[in-house]
């Protein structure tokens, strides 16, 4: 009796077939294409996790000239459902800015700064940041006009790759400037420390959306507001964080989650290897008996 696999006959002598009928790799890719999209389908669910996440509240400052002669800008706030963190997100921000820290805040108070990496669009460029906890901070300068030309105007875009609950924005005017002028112009103007601010306040923006801002005023001189760098974040930075072991786990759950997927794989080539060489040897068996008859017939004539 022998053992017949799918498709064409054990014996058949196609040389790019083999002995077995070369359905071996059909069916290795046909069990292994499952595991493959297993794989693929949780590495994607990893992946959007963060995109799913919406922002409480958002805190946007606007300085312009604060601290140098380009325009400071901060965004900060707290994720919802804390449960799902650490994550990785990412932030727009205008093209061509620099960084000064891309942070998290311990549930302690403490600002833990990430390591992070720009992602360049056609638009805009994107900070892309591991965020142990749910609360950020992000501050950044970028030169948006001309410091030799006395009439400076701009454009600031808030995008957001989340949706956010309520949206605040302070936009501060610079020292010793002049017909200062904002749109949208319904900003709620508040003065700290002889400084006019401008509060503007939205609540549900949508995944995607944007809110830009059109800012113009003259000043005679480049002389910032203040002759220190600015940093909000009351205590010291840590920049060796403790998501240094969260991402040792998180890392160790892939390396584990990868050696799964191998283990897995390995032993559907074995178990199929098995199949194969049992097949083969039927196969085999098969052609001997045969050839024995054929040896016993000829002897009979």
């Amino acid at each position: 009796m022998s053992l017949k696999l799918p498709g064409p006959m054990s014996g058949a002598t196609d040389n790019n077939r083999g002995p077995t009928g070369g359905t071996g790799r059909l069916q290795v890719r046909t069990m292994i294409s499952p595991v493959l999209l297993l794989a693929v389908c949780l590495l994607s669910a990893l992946n959007s996790a963060a995109d799913e996440l919406s922002i409480g509240r958002m805190q946007v400052a606007i300085w312009p000239e604060y601290d140098d002669q380009t325009v400071l800008a901060i965004y900060e706030g707290r994720f919802e459902d804390v449960s799902r963190f650490p994550i990785k997100t990412s932030f727009p921000v205008p093209k061509g800015s620099i960084i000064n820290d891309a942070c998290s805040l311990s549930h302690e108070g403490q600002h833990f700064c990430q390591l992070y990496t720009i992602n360049e669009t056609p638009d805009f460029d994107e900070v892309q940041v591991y965020l142990p906890y749910p609360n950020f901070y992000l501050s950044f300068h970028y030169a948006a006009f001309d410091i030799a030309n006395e009439k400076r105007e701009f454009s600031h875009r808030i995008r957001s790759n989340h949706l956010v609950q309520r949206l605040d924005v302070d936009i501060q005017q610079p020292l010793r400037s002049e017909a200062f002028n904002l749109s949208p112009n319904d900003g709620e103007l508040k003065v700290f420390n002889n400084e006019n601010h401008y509060f503007f306040g939205y609540d549900d923006i949508e995944q995607g959306d944007s809110k830009t801002f059109d800012i113009s005023y003259v000043k005679h001189d480049n002389k910032p507001s203040v002759d220190i760098k600015y940093s909000r974040m009351t205590g010291p930075k840590v920049f060796s964080s403790p998501y240094e072991t969260q991402r040792n786990i998180r890392m160790i759950m892939y390396v584990a989650f990868g050696t799964g997927i191998v283990g897995l794989f390995s032993l559907v080539l074995w178990l199929l290897r098995g199949r194969l060489k049992k097949s083969a040897a039927g196969v085999a068996a098969d052609n001997a008996s045969y050839t024995s008859v054929q040896h016993d017939e000829v002897r009979d004539l």
